[in-house]
């Protein structure tokens, strides 16, 4: 996906006081400020307290506490303080914007909007309101309003190559690629140090299959900026599709532990109680086994202080707010990939040699529309090595609300023998892959209690999804598998509309009146389903035993773009 760069770094006022006139608290004020910009954002916020106990009234003082606390992951206090702030002074744009800023970081895109837009009718020429004005329409699927913003923008200040460089985003994503492609490059004119630019104009030459042009802006995006994720893993899907595994497994790892293996504090409301239960799970199942180097006391502890909070809330499964104690003794461990278990390729293949490709061909391509499965689609040992990886490997960074966690591609789900599975698959069977090569690739582990995923529908023109769990820990063998509906999501439905919760009964009302019918295949350890990714799916029902090697992991390739 092409980048916008969103500006959301939280700008300061470096202005003195005016509701106070004394000099004790201009030159508090000061001090706050020079705090604040040198990130020592604790003792920022203890002088802005200071402030405010003189004087509760002080809106500038309201709205840094609120910045800091923005700064610190902490948003609900950060939306309270800036509107307090707004309260006590509404003329002023800039706590527009940053009130916009917290909104979009929570993705509550319409707050946001709104915001913008306040800030925008104090200043009508604010360009970072505009720019993130664009972006928030982007978001929410309004295309053609969002590239109206963005050439305001560019109509204000000509030579702004951030402009340009959004505005290729929405062109591309409106379908009009060489239209973008000229934008990325002229945001390159502008600035030849703009690294989104490079990354962006690399996505659309690598969509082209120019790979070597690909690879060469991508190489310079990396170059201007080293900590681009987002870089590093264009730039390993390239090295894949040009047959250089060792390379591409370097660059999607590099992805992995700058998004990953970075420590920082986690947000105080980040964590919902299945990824607490299955982060304690993995960590006594990594430490009976002598893995992982010896954890961290304190997250030991804390984290399995909160397994029992979240055990006595008795809700199913909601985020846990953190103390700040339990966020300092979390962020060595769980902003960390402490293991990778070892999943080398195998010199033998990972498929089964016993597979009747003509015939696997055959069916796929005779079903109207294209929904079959294989059985033993691994040899024994490729099966366990990648059971091993992801029962052992701490990338389980993803968690979302219906109880299961994930593991993607470019974050830290990657191996030798992952990517030989998926190069075998696309090679062994030409007649279903044809040009289509590895787009993106996922595992999820299912928490048993749980809901399993919602229905939804891939950006992809070839779909294998495959299951590596021992059948004996299904406790229902008709189920637990996948149900995919015969009808393809419209053409005009776009990716994130057809996979947003909001979206759900839309689908359900298209695939009832368009007459759809489900195809359920029961739940089979090393049963691959290789279907049409534009065809809604969901996982059937699971009954599972509840521990931890008995979880429900399946593993996803995506191949091709949606045509």
């Amino acid at each position: 996906m092409n980048r916008t760069e969103r500006r959301r770094q939280a700008k300061l006022t470096g202005k003195s006081p005016t509701s106070s006139g004394t000099v004790f608290a201009k030159q508090l004020f000061e001090e706050a400020v020079n705090h604040h910009r040198g990130g020592r954002l604790s003792q920022a916020e203890t002088c802005y307290q200071q402030i405010l106990t003189q004087d509760p009234t002080h809106a500038d003082a309201l709205h840094l506490i609120g910045l800091v606390a923005y700064q610190q992951a902490r948003y609900d206090r950060a939306l309270d303080c800036i509107a307090k702030a707004i309260q006590r002074d509404s003329t002023k744009p800039l706590y527009f914007y940053n009130l916009g800023l917290v909104h979009q970081k929570l993705n509550q895109l319409h707050e946001a909007e709104r915001s913008y837009r306040q800030a925008l009718s104090l200043k009508g020429d604010y360009v970072e309101a505009l720019g993130n004005l664009g972006n928030v329409l982007r978001e929410q699927g309004e295309l053609d309003a969002a590239c109206a913003t963005y050439k305001q923008v560019l109509a204000i200040k000509p030579d702004h190559p951030e402009g340009y460089n959004n505005l290729g985003v929405v062109l591309k994503e409106q379908g009009k690629r060489d239209e973008a492609r000229d934008a990325y490059q002229r945001a390159i004119a502008l600035n030849p140090e703009n690294a989104e630019a490079h990354c962006n104009l690399g996505a659309i030459l690598f969509e082209g299959e120019f790979l070597d042009e690909a690879i060469a802006q991508f190489q310079h995006a990396v170059s201007i900026k080293p900590h681009y994720a987002k870089a590093h893993h264009h730039l390993g899907l390239a090295r894949l599709w040009k047959q250089d595994t060792e390379g591409a497994l370097h660059e999607l790892r590099t992805s992995a532990h700058l998004l990953q293996n970075h420590g920082r504090p986690v947000p105080v409301d980040t964590l919902y109680a299945s990824r607490i239960k299955h982060d304690v799970e993995q960590m006594h199942y990594l430490t009976e086994r002598g893995l992982g180097g010896q954890p961290d006391s304190r997250y030991q502890v804390a984290l399995t202080a909160l397994r029992q909070k979240a055990l006595r809330s008795g809700e199913a499964n909601r985020r846990i707010r953190l103390s700040q104690a339990e966020v300092q003794a979390l962020a060595p461990s769980v902003n960390r990939i402490l293991h990778y278990a070892d999943n080398p390729a195998l010199p033998q293949g990972a498929l089964n040699p016993e597979l009747d490709v003509e015939e696997i061909e055959r069916r796929y391509n005779a079903s109207r529309p294209e929904i079959i499965y294989i059985d033993a689609l691994l040899r024994p040992e490729a099966l366990k090595s990648l059971r091993q990886f992801c029962r052992e490997s701490t990338i389980w960074k993803k968690d979302y609300e219906d109880g299961y966690i994930g593991a993607f591609l470019g974050e830290g789900f990657s191996s030798p023998l992952l990517l030989q599975v998926a190069e075998e698959l696309r090679t062994a069977f030409p007649g279903i892959f044809h040009q289509h090569r590895l787009l993106q690739a996922w595992a999820f582990k299912q928490d048993s209690t749980r809901r399993p995923l919602k229905i939804h529908a891939d950006a992809a023109a070839v779909n294998v999804n495959f299951w590596i769990t021992p059948d004996d820990a299904n406790l229902d063998p008709t189920s637990g598998g996948l149900i995919v509906w015969d009808k393809e999501a419209p053409r005009d439905w776009d990716f994130k509309a057809y996979n947003s919760t909001a979206f759900q009964p839309k689908i359900r009302e298209f695939l009832k009146q368009s007459g759809a019918s489900p195809v359920k295949v029961p739940y089979r350890a090393n049963r691959a389903l290789v279907f049409n990714s534009d065809l809604f799916h969901e996982s059937d029902t699971c009954t599972f035993r509840d521990d931890y090697e008995s979880r429900r992991i399946n593993i996803t390739f995506l191949y091709g773009r949606r045509r």
